[in-house]
């Protein structure tokens, strides 16, 4: 099939979990079908790793830049947009995907994430798939349920119900959707109903990150948290592990260490910032912390710690889109009190070498980006 790909992210270099999974379905989807990327790029320097992508027939970059610029508020002040939208309504992009679509000859076009849609033109026969990482609206409105200047609130609920008219209107406009778990399947489909709604879970290389379990964990644990900054999930998480969790573990075992890291970390105590290799922290922490408040999609920290052997302790909305039982493959805390049990449950060897082993299983079973790539495979072929 020849396909038309809109992404909201260049998918390279792996920074984010949008990028991460564009990059593993298209590597491993292009060798099916012809495939012509149209990316969206916040920096002239993002042109560097084209040649990262060469196994797409062409990528072609349009400038969308930061998000925090005049155009972009001003926008969301006189149009139906919410503000995300808004950073995507490029008149650009809309006029070169106008013209690859009355040429193309395209089979089907597909957008990754739905909020690229002011972008999209509709005027045409050619299937049109929505991949959704998040249901957008939940992720804002948990937002701005904890954002802290109480006077914005009403703003950013505003924006909120805008983000919901736009989601449930291109779901409505598409041929199909994709999520990525059954949770956001399931909210889609209030809207558009079941047939239209397709599950392709996130992912996880199982051969770049190896199984390398600790036959004993360190006399002074290490304790590891791992993000990208600039969303919003990701500081809200590290502020509550800092401000929350940490005080009782650091009383209930002195000698320990946290580390919170990935790109765009604020300053402070516990803050590493980015690394080089991901996977050597991986290995060298004795427990994965992820105290995520604000849910949605699934969480490719977590899925990349049970792939190298590290136990997990997250809450429900950590676990939201996956699979995955608490005790068995990885442990659920909501409070300190329960945090500090996970904990003694892991210093536990035999019990610790059971849950890394089953969480490993199940990672290979449910997320290896193989299996995943033939499932989105066999859904564009659905609609040729």
């Amino acid at each position: 099939m020849k396909i038309l790909f809109v992404s909201a992210v260049l998918p390279y270099p792996l920074h984010s979990g949008g990028q991460i999974r564009i990059y593993n379905l298209l590597k491993r989807l292009s060798g099916k079908h012809e495939i012509h990327l149209f990316s969206f790029i916040r920096s002239e320097k993002e042109k560097e790793y084209l040649s990262k992508l060469s196994f797409c027939k062409r990528v072609v970059t349009v400038m969308r830049g930061h998000a925090w610029q005049p155009k972009y508020l001003w926008g969301t002040l006189t149009n139906s947009y919410p503000f995300l939208w808004n950073t995507y309504h490029n008149s650009q992009m809309l006029s070169l995907l106008s013209d690859e679509v009355s040429r193309g000859a395209y089979d089907l076009i597909h957008i990754e994430p739905g909020y690229v849609w002011p972008s999209i033109p509709t005027e045409h026969k050619i299937p049109i798939v929505i991949a959704e990482h998040n249901i957008e609206h939940d992720v804002y409105r948990g937002y701005a349920k904890q954002f802290s200047v109480l006077p914005l609130r009403p703003f950013l609920s505003l924006d909120v119900a805008k983000m919901t008219v736009w989601e449930k209107r291109s779901w409505s406009a598409a041929t199909r959707i994709i999520s990525v778990s059954e949770t956001d399947k399931a909210q889609i489909e209030l809207t558009v109903g079941p047939q239209k709604v397709s599950v392709v879970p996130n992912g996880v290389d199982t051969h770049t990150f190896p199984y390398f379990p600790k036959k004993k964990v360190s006399k002074d644990l290490t304790f590891l948290y791992v993000g990208n900054f600039l969303w919003m999930e990701n500081r809200d998480a590290a502020e509550h592990l800092v401000a929350d969790w940490w005080p009782a573990i650091a009383q209930a075992y002195p000698g320990a260490r946290l580390r919170i890291v990935g790109k765009n970390a604020p300053r402070g105590q516990y803050f590493v910032g980015g690394v080089e290799n991901i996977q050597d922290e991986l290995h060298a922490a004795d427990i994965m912390l992820a105290p995520i408040r604000i849910g949605g999609g699934t969480k490719y920290k977590i899925l990349e710690a049970m792939a190298s052997g590290l136990p997990v302790i997250t809450t429900t909305e950590g676990l939201l889109g996956m699979r995955g039982t608490h005790g068995k493959e990885i442990f659920l805390a909501k409070t300190a009190t329960d945090v500090l049990q996970s904990i003694a449950d892991i210093l536990v060897d035999p019990k610790r070498l059971a849950l890394i082993r089953d969480a490993r299983k199940l990672v290979e079973k449910e997320y290896s980006w193989d299996m995943i790539a033939q499932k989105q495979d066999t859904l564009w072929n659905s609609l040729s």
